[in-house]
């Protein structure tokens, strides 16, 4: 299977994907506001859709962390190896 072609449609796609993915997170979010727990066990559980918005600021910052890292770390001078 070439997997290019998927890949490409995606890319084409670009603007309805980013659009889908802003609604699941969405949905995500308002599922958690209406989903209460019975019982509060943390104190992120008296916040209304703390614990999405939780997992989500905890994703991005450890993607920008890790490409800091790898920027740092990883990347040569483009005469590196001239």
């Amino acid at each position: 299977m070439n997997w290019a072609n998927p890949i490409q449609k995606l890319r084409d796609n670009l603007p309805i994907l980013k659009k889908i993915l802003y609604l699941l997170m969405a949905a995500a979010i308002v599922f958690d506001i209406l989903n209460r727990p019975h019982e509060v066990h943390f104190f992120g559980d008296k916040i209304p859709a703390f614990w999405s918005v939780f997992g989500l600021v905890c994703c991005v910052l450890m993607i920008r962390i890790a490409k800091g890292i790898a920027h740092a770390w990883l990347m040569k001078k483009e005469d590196y190896y001239g």
